[in-house]
């Protein structure tokens, strides 16, 4: 280990595939500064999200717990206990860490964002937002953050708001044109089809959280006290919209388009067939999920739609996310910080792309949005390069890990497990197991569990399930949980997933005396 506190950035992009790495092959993907420090340090190559959906996914990072353990089990939430609790940004203050939080947070419900950021009003739908005079003064705390610079969505679908639009008046632009239309004489911001999209890439959001993360650095550097940044993109979630050059310099030679097989969802659980059917998540005409909002967030993309234009800009962004993340290294070195400094780069889910029909993320138990990208580098403490690790890797695993790397002790409730063993060289296995906890609404719980190369998917509402051997079948189209000859292999994954539930009731108080 460094002798000295290490700084630690966290870099987050927003539901991308864990297949999008160029290192894996993928057509179309160009990451080489992902792929690079994959190479010098640690690719997570099976690494999962604790649930496929922001909120669920963003507070476990928070709090190194599982969602229902949290509580911030799905998104439009306010997670008060979870949220006033230890999390990762006090928890390392206490070691003397200062820290930033700049991008996207979605810690809770989208409605009550802002006035929760800005913690100066009673968060409520009804009330308005903080002005633009606000944001250019504000700069935290906020959930234990010392700083923070927040936005709220993703530049394309409304009109810039927070700090972004502070900093964008700064510089003297407006980009409302981009956002609003007049329908019935009225301003209004409709998601814009997909495709190329008409913004300087100098003005994204992406380079705005890079340069107000490359900033906050700086300014840490100069004070020799150590820091933890978190950088969190929001791209490449929809709508799918991407500048040039990024958008036309995909080549869309080879790249997978998607798209449902006849007959597939045959042997799923019948929630699938309903879904593809167009009735969402309703089981059967009399049982429905629905706890009065909706089950979020998964969609069917219209067919008339061009769906070639929508992956190419998912794939676009990716690419222009590596870009940034790059100038963002780069800066590191140039501070002569990067020796010193953990990095770890993941999301908070994946994205369907349209495979099996499916566009977004949630219910169903697809690697494509519950899997996820994951690697981490700590130059100074590490024996030498890992590359790819069949270590399994679970959000709720950062916080402990940075809590390690600095020192620091983990606390009690925290499920996830410190990955700096494998970080640093020091084992090749930590853990074989993954846990997915998915609750869509009180109504519908869903639970994937990762282990030996199979998955494993139950239901709290019903006896059907899902089985798959992910060596032979990694899309996912054979359904083995019903097979006879099958049998074997789900009673010993049924067994190991009761054990890995219990494996991760995390860390407990310690007792005090005998009785």
């Amino acid at each position: 280990m460094a002798n000295i506190k290490p700084n630690l950035l966290l870099i987050t992009t927003d539901q991308q595939r864990w297949d999008s790495l160029s290192r894996l092959g993928r057509p179309g993907y160009r990451t080489p500064v992902l792929d690079r420090l994959a190479d010098e340090g640690t690719c997570f190559d099976w690494a999962y999200c604790p649930a496929p959906m922001c909120t669920p996914a963003r507070v476990s990072i928070l709090t190194g717990q599982y969602p229902t353990r949290h509580g911030a089990y799905e998104i439009g939430m306010e997670p008060v206990p979870a949220l006033s609790g230890p999390t990762i940004a006090p928890l390392l203050a206490a070691g003397g860490y200062h820290s930033a939080m700049i991008g996207k947070t979605h810690f809770v419900a989208r409605c009550i964002e802002h006035q929760h950021v800005a913690g100066a009003v009673d968060p409520s739908p009804d009330k308005p937002d903080p002005d633009g005079d606000f944001w250019r003064k504000f700069d935290g705390p906020y959930v234990g953050f010392d700083y923070v610079r927040h936005c709220q969505s993703h530049t394309c679908d409304r009109p810039p708001n927070a700090h972004y639009r502070a900093w964008l008046d700064g510089k003297g632009v407006n980009l409302d044109h981009l956002h609003v239309q007049i329908k019935d004489g009225k301003r209004i911001y409709p998601i814009p089809e997909a495709g190329r999209w008409d913004i300087d890439e100098s003005l994204t959001q992406t380079a705005w959280i890079t340069e107000e993360s490359i900033a906050y650095i700086e300014r840490r550097q100069r004070t020799g006290r150590p820091w933890f940044c978190w950088a969190s993109y929001q791209d490449p979630h929809p709508p799918f919209v991407c500048p040039e050059p990024y958008y036309s310099g995909v080549d869309m030679n080879g790249v997978d388009l998607g798209g449902l097989r006849p007959g597939e969802m045959d042997d799923k659980p019948p929630l699938y067939k309903r879904f593809i059917e167009g009735h969402y998540w309703t089981e059967e005409p009399d049982i429905n999920f629905w706890d009065g909002i909706n089950v979020p967030a998964l969609y069917l993309y219209d067919a008339q739609k061009d769906l070639q234009k929508a992956i190419r800009a998912y794939i676009g962004m990716v690419n222009m996310t590596d870009v940034y993340v790059g100038r963002l290294l780069e800066a590191l070195d140039r501070m002569g910080a990067r020796e010193n400094t953990l990095v770890i780069f993941t999301t908070d889910h994946g994205e369907m792309l349209g495979r099996h029909g499916m566009w977004g993320k949630g219910v169903a138990a697809y690697d494509d949005h519950q899997r996820i990208p994951a690697v981490a580098s700590w130059p100074a403490a590490q024996k030498g390069p890992v590359g790819g690790t069949k270590s399994m890797f679970n959000l709720v695993d950062i916080l402990p890990t940075f809590l390690e790397a600095a020192g620091l002790e983990i606390p009690p409730g925290v499920q996830g497990v410190s990955q700096l063993p494998v970080i640093c060289g020091q084992t090749e296995m930590l853990r074989d197991w993954a846990l997915v906890d998915f609750m869509a609404t009180v109504k519908l719980h869903q639970q994937t569990f990762i282990h030996d190369g199979w998955k494993l998917v139950v239901y709290r509402h019903s006896d059907y399930g899902e089985l798959y051997n992910l060596g032979e079948d990694p899309d996912q189209y054979r359904n083995l949980f019903n097979r006879p000859d099958a049998r074997e292999i789900r009673d010993r994954m049924m067994h190991r997933l009761v054990r890995a539930q219990m494996e991760s009731a995390g860390k407990m108080p310690r007792r005090i005396a005998s009785a």
